[in-house]
């Protein structure tokens, strides 16, 4: 009898690709849910309290997109997941609103998901398929994967906290400025967590070219997104 394995019993161990792709697509579309109702829940609570709850910052959005894709097994999967995963949560934050919320949240509920569902159809594939480049790639598709959520971090930072941060005298009124700050360091923080020590600098590179980037995009495009939602 030979002492290696035999390739029916090869065939047997491991999950089917179908349990996989149910098991990981499931796991998007619960992560993305519960991401949305983190953030409806935010909206609920007084200002700070609201703060405690990060749920609203587009960076975390983001980030949950790049999660969701670095547990993907490949990169077009991984791009789906992060694409599932924010559509999921689009959809279960104004769910929430059409159903417990009053005035123009409840009624533009719907056109809202709807802009915002477009934008999680560019969003979701790009972040969901950097998380994927992250666990899957080296060199510099790896370092760049990382530096595309760390940039977003520091340039949605520098543009909406860096005016607010600047006042000092003002910081004891205005918490939330500190929340920003965080972001721009966790997105500073990224290419040295994530990354191995010859993959950092090529991070840290592309991270100050795609931030510069961001930072001229990232807040007209946020301030015309909503003034669409908002109009309807």
């Amino acid at each position: 009898m030979s002492s290696s394995p035999s390739e029916a019993s090869d065939l047997s161990v491991g999950p089917s690709l179908l349990p996989r792709a149910v098991a990981g697509f499931g796991t998007s579309i619960v992560g993305g849910a519960a991401l949305g109702l983190a953030a409806w829940v935010s909206d609920q609570l007084e200002y700070p309290l609201g703060l405690l709850i990060p749920a609203n910052a587009i960076g975390v959005w983001l980030a949950v997109a790049f999660a969701l894709g670095g547990s993907a097994r490949t990169l077009p999967t991984g791009a789906l997941r992060g694409l599932i995963g924010l559509l999921a949560a689009v959809a279960a934050y104004y769910l929430l609103n059409a159903v417990f919320g009053q005035g123009y949240r409840a009624i533009g509920a719907s056109h809202a998901a709807t802009v915002w569902g477009a934008v999680a159809l560019l969003a979701g594939p790009i972040m969901g398929g950097a998380g994927a480049v992250w666990r899957h790639g080296a060199g510099w598709p790896r370092a760049v994967g990382v530096a595309v959520l760390s940039a977003a971090l520091v340039g949605g930072g520098l543009v909406f906290g860096w005016p607010r941060l600047i006042h000092v005298d003002q910081l004891v009124h205005d918490p939330g400025a500190f929340l920003f700050l965080a972001e721009m360091l966790i997105g500073l923080a990224l290419p040295f967590v994530l990354l191995r020590s010859g993959e950092r600098l090529r991070g840290y590179a592309a991270t100050v070219a795609l931030a510069v980037v961001a930072a001229l995009v990232i807040g007209p495009v946020t301030d015309l997104v909503r003034r669409i939602a908002d109009t309807f």
